[in-house]
């Protein structure tokens, strides 16, 4: 009887590293979706403003 408790032991110890790798690489996942999200969203926020910054009208008044 000794060996099954050694087996039920082993399962169990391995089925917990392979839950927690899956938690870790869904953490993973996660932040590299917010970091790909916020990547893509800085650089869209750049072009819009070089484009706003690029359309203001100029004054045809010159000096005073």
């Amino acid at each position: 009887m000794p060996k099954i408790s050694e087996i039920d032991l082993g399962s169990a110890l391995l089925s917990t590293f392979i839950l927690i790798g899956f938690i870790a690489t869904g953490f993973v996942v996660i932040r590299l979706t917010i970091i790909g999200v916020n990547y893509i969203k800085e650089n869209f926020l750049q072009k819009e403003e070089a484009v706003e910054l690029d359309k203001k009208p100029k004054s045809k008044n010159k000096g005073f």
